[in-house]
């Protein structure tokens, strides 16, 4: 005897299933390959100090980072010999593949000593990894920006020193 009740949610669960699959595999074909290209493209074209980073160390974790690494050159050379200036590291703009598949976009903040600051990281949205197109990811970059230079206006009231 067959339950109608059961069956559906035995068909739902298979469904569900299928999608978080498809989701993977546009993940690995499409998504991923399109968000490095994208962003290796801006590093190119806006040389800022920024790197792409691809992890692909966790089974379940997936991800393509942007990091600001350096002073960009125009103002190193804007500098002209002031050697107390001091970039913060750490900063990032990550897309990471959750496991459901979906694509989680976050900034993560640098770590400044004992500065208080709310959180180490701001999500900035989960999306559908169909929904990912290089418009999206200038978008994305863009709002990354504007948090960091938020968050670099807000963390120098805190830190002590110049």
């Amino acid at each position: 005897m067959k339950s109608k009740p059961l069956e559906k949610s035995v068909s739902d669960y298979v469904n569900s299933l299928e999608k978080v699959l498809e989701k993977r595999r546009m993940w690995n074909e499409q998504t991923r390959p399109l968000l490095k290209g994208a962003l290796d493209s801006l590093c190119a074209r806006y040389e800022i100090g920024w790197k792409v980073q691809e992890l692909d160390w966790l089974w379940n974790n997936k991800a393509v980072n942007l990091m600001l690494e350096s002073v960009p050159k125009v103002l190193s050379e804007k500098a002209g010999g002031i050697r107390d200036f001091e970039f913060i590291k750490g900063t990032a703009l990550v897309f990471s593949q959750k496991y459901n598949g979906d694509i989680s976009v976050l900034v993560l903040y640098p770590e400044v000593g004992d500065a208080s600051n709310d959180s180490d990281f701001k999500e900035l949205g989960t999306y559908h990894p169909g929904s990912v197109n290089e418009s999206f990811v200038e978008e994305k970059v863009s709002d990354f920006l504007e948090e960091i230079m938020v968050w670099e206006e807000n963390i120098i009231k805190h830190k002590v020193g110049y």
